[in-house]
């Protein structure tokens, strides 16, 4: 093997181990963001109430989904309804690394909502969930709430509360019928309505 094909040997296998250390570290983050949703919020409170773990959940979405027709690395995270998170989602858009980086944006109507890849539908717009899920079924976008049964009634993510403990509840028929795809390494870590894996599903 003369020297340049050697370097580019070199190179090749550096970045598939590259892009094996990146999947790895995405999927620890995610599984100690789970962790800290796990314990108990009498524990954990003063560091992390409810919304701030939300919050952080939203953001790490955007490293495991993978939405059709997107080739910009530029993500929005949008809220419809009232604002949960007070200022914490802002902030995080505001340190967030070249990675992660995401716009925050309050959505008065779902007129709003055409340039959101990631959109949490606050409980103040339980009310009008059938709607609204409706109206976006056909998008490709990526509906998060924490009302409860969400997930059932064809929300993709619901951020459930059980036992003063939050969990992931995914719809993957909700997910796959607008063509969004979830890393498996998410998927693996949730409870599935809707639809069962078929193989992993890595961006």
């Amino acid at each position: 093997m003369n020297s340049s094909k050697f370097v580019e040997t070199l190179l090749v296998k550096r970045s598939v181990v590259s892009r094996q250390r990146c999947s790895q570290l995405q999927a620890v983050c995610l599984i100690t963001t789970f962790l800290f949703c796990l314990l108990s919020p009498n524990a954990f409170a003063r560091k992390a109430p409810e919304y701030q773990l939300k919050a952080n959940f939203l953001v790490h979405f955007l490293d495991f989904v993978k939405w059709p027709n997107s080739n910009s690395d530029d993500k929005t995270i949008c809220i419809l309804g009232r604002n949960p998170f007070n200022n914490y989602l802002q902030e995080l858009a505001s340190f967030a690394s070249n990675k992660q980086k995401f716009v925050m944006k309050y959505a008065a109507t779902l007129n709003d909502t055409q340039d959101c890849h990631i959109l949490f539908i606050s409980r103040s717009e339980t009310k009008h969930l059938n709607q609204i899920l409706a109206k976006l079924a056909s998008r490709p976008l990526l509906t998060v709430s924490d009302i409860v049964r969400f997930a059932a009634n064809s929300g993709m993510i619901e951020l459930a509360s059980k036992s003063s403990k939050t969990k992931l509840i995914i719809n993957l028929n909700a997910v796959r019928s607008v063509d969004i795809k979830l890393n498996s390494n998410l998927i693996d870590l949730a409870q599935v309505v809707g639809g069962q894996q078929k193989g992993k599903t890595d961006k």
